[in-house]
């Protein structure tokens, strides 16, 4: 059985529980993180205090001459990439004995691309899941080594799925390492192209709610999807950007004779807003300029019922 020394390129909280793991069974060699992640950056040195494990803050230009130097410097035998941001050419992904592999925040090849997290809430899939699977020069299109599947729940926001699949993804990190130790190639398969969907970065229109086209459930998948990472879904109200943070289908009223997107009643706290089919729901929280509010605050910039939002 082989040692293992682990380079983990991250740039996103998902990687945090892996890298707790590497570190508890001694096999984190370095970490590399975009320079343009100053949080991410503080992140890893709080998880990394008091440890001898070095910290590469990359820039794009010349990121992967330093990766070159890191890697043959600490003797890494496995690369790990954990939402990183910059495509890592071949001359770097062959250079650890072991291999390097991407641990993805979704299903592929179904769901290639920036940000799968938020595609996957925002489509309303019934699972969920992380992939694992070696690098090659496309975006996402390496052999595939691991997958596993979990319940996505119609409550979970962009924040709650981060979390839980980070948590799946740091044992299924720990598989893959398992894998490594024996002397023999990681088993992997390629994938199927004919399942292939590449999403790209999100466009304004893709965290906008149309309320001509979206019903109830699209509305609220889409504000769970947008909840923390982009304040909220966008609506607008007098050339006014409004983001919905939180928000419930009211499953008591069947039908209403408003159109989508219209107030229909506010209360202490919150608002209540036609959809299409005849449904209504009910906002929480919404985000404005001045901060974080209870969506009842829109009275002061002249919402009431009977107006709608754009």
């Amino acid at each position: 059985m082989s040692e293992l020394k682990v380079i983990l390129l991250c740039s996103s909280r998902f990687a945090i529980p892996a890298m707790q793991e590497l570190v508890f069974f001694k096999q984190l060699a370095i970490v590399a993180v975009p320079r343009n992640r100053p949080e991410m950056v503080e992140n890893v040195r709080s998880v990394l205090t008091g440890l001898d494990i070095p910290i590469l803050e990359l820039d794009k230009a010349s990121f992967a001459k330093e990766l070159t130097r890191a890697i043959q410097k600490y003797k890494v035998t496995v690369g790990i990439m954990m939402t990183f941001g910059y495509i890592i050419p071949a001359s770097v992904f062959n250079l650890p004995e072991k291999g390097f592999y991407n641990v993805h925040p979704g299903p592929l090849p179904g769901y290639r691309g920036a940000d799968p997290i938020f595609r996957q809430i925002k489509n309303k899939e019934p699972n969920a899941g992380v992939t694992i699977h070696k690098l090659d020069e496309g975006l996402d299109t390496g052999p595939l080594v691991l997958r596993q599947m979990m319940k996505l729940e119609k409550t979970d926001t962009y924040g709650i799925l981060t979390s839980k699949l980070a948590q799946l993804a740091a044992g299924m990190v720990r598989v893959l390492l398992k894998l490594a130790t024996f002397d023999l190639s990681i088993p992997s398969k390629p994938q199927d192209e004919s399942k292939a969907v590449y999403y790209k970065k999100q466009a304004a229109k893709d965290i906008t709610i149309n309320w001509q086209q979206m019903d109830a459930s699209d509305i609220i998948a889409l504000i769970n999807a947008c909840n923390p990472w982009n304040k909220g879904a966008v609506t607008k109200f007098n050339n006014r950007i409004i983001r919905m943070v939180e928000a419930e289908k009211l499953k008591d009223v069947t039908s209403n004779n408003y159109p989508a997107g219209t107030v229909t009643g506010m209360g202490e706290r919150s608002i209540d807003v036609s959809t299409l089919n005849g449904c209504i729901i009910k906002i929480h929280i919404i985000y404005v300029d001045e901060g974080f509010l209870n969506a009842a605050s829109l009275v002061q910039v002249g919402v009431t019922p009977g107006c709608r939002f754009e």
